[in-house]
């Protein structure tokens, strides 16, 4: 191992202990094989999880990722989602995570330290970044928390934001207003944090957000033309939340609602409460 993947690994293990954490996952880059994709890397893993003082016990298994933007974590959350869902990692766990090299971030290693919250187990429990990428995900549901807590100009907010696949949703919705983010010359993603304040003004407009699987804005103000008849929501939901459900269950999406009367943010899949914010 080279010096500088030697210092990485010491220094790991020192973190570690200092911050109790609980586990130590390694991810490396499989020598390049002819089948390799292109837009993927064959990688890696290895996972040291400490079950006694100085005693780790360590799991490795092979994966692929998306290729990794310079400076990039996103696809290692992916890993690490991975992990989760093979029960190697659990929620309210404190993780070490250690990167050589080779795989492209631009940094001869990278060291960074992570906390399994209820949020990111959750994700990572109903398999939401399936098809879409975890980012945007919890993108949205940390700007819903946001205009949930706050609302706009001393009021409450009531929105949602629906991610999926823009042909597969596009039957359900009706536009309510001139879309603001039509025919823009750059499409906008909803993880850029210029957007933010954006997105909160017009979470004030009649409708809901549309947002595609790789996290561009399709519009806003958008409404969802859905038979909610068969949807089940106790007493108390009203058209959003239900047309929310509908959607879901009708299609592939997720929804993020955001309540008018209290602020509490719901993740719905399939038509089912999955997440409560």
């Amino acid at each position: 191992m080279p010096p500088i993947e030697n210092s990485i690994g010491a220094a790991a293990t020192k973190i570690a202990k200092e911050i109790k954490a609980n586990a130590i996952v390694s991810i490396e880059k499989i020598k390049k094989e002819e089948y390799e994709e292109l837009d993927e890397l064959n990688i890696q893993v290895s996972i040291f999880r400490k079950i006694k003082p100085k005693i780790y016990n360590k799991v490795e298994y092979k994966t692929k990722i998306r290729k990794i933007e310079s400076g990039s974590i996103i696809p290692i959350k992916e890993i690490l989602i991975e992990a989760i869902n093979k029960k190697y990692i659990t929620k309210g766990e404190k993780i070490v995570c250690v990167e050589d090299g080779s795989l492209g971030t631009g940094y001869k290693g990278m060291l960074f330290i992570f906390d399994v919250d209820e949020i990111f187990f959750k994700i990572s429990k109903h398999k939401l970044s399936e098809k879409i990428g975890s980012e945007v995900i919890e993108s949205v549901i940390n700007l819903a928390s946001e205009i949930g807590i706050e609302g706009r100009e001393g009021k409450k907010i009531g929105t949602a934001f629906i991610i999926g696949e823009s042909q597969e949703i596009s039957k359900y919705l009706r536009q309510l207003i001139i879309n603001p983010f039509y025919n823009t010359e750059t499409k906008i993603k909803i993880t850029d944090p210029d957007i933010k304040e954006t997105i909160k003004e017009f979470s004030q407009l009649d409708g809901v957000f549309i947002i595609d699987n790789e996290g561009h804005i399709v519009s806003s103000g958008t409404y969802i033309d859905i038979d909610t008849k068969d949807i089940e929501l106790s007493q108390g939901f009203g058209t959003r939340h239900r047309a929310c459900a509908a959607i879901t269950k009708n299609t592939e999406a997720i929804a993020i609602a955001i309540s008018s009367s209290g602020g509490k943010v719901r993740v719905f899949k399939e038509g089912k409460i999955i997440i409560r914010v």
